[in-house]
């Protein structure tokens, strides 16, 4: 993930992107429900916990989702 976000995007942020992305791949859908059943799914968590820690990361204001960039992107310099 650091490829993707860069050095300064902090370790439980890359964490969280990492399990959304997860979910999103098990799930094959953007509903933060969905994603967050499929994580709770591929990682053994508990539902109700899973869709929570989804959508704290997606209303968190440290993550740029325009600053991200794709697999094999150079940087911006």
């Amino acid at each position: 993930m650091s490829g993707v976000s860069g050095a300064d995007l902090h370790a439980e942020r890359i964490a969280s992107l990492a399990g959304a992305t997860l979910g999103v791949m098990h799930a094959a859908s953007l509903a933060v429900a969905m994603i967050g059943q499929a994580l709770a799914q591929a990682r053994g968590l508990v539902t109700k916990h899973a869709i929570k820690q989804v959508d704290r990361m997606l209303s968190n204001n440290g993550i740029d989702v325009g600053e991200l960039r794709p697999l094999g992107a150079a940087p911006d310099r």
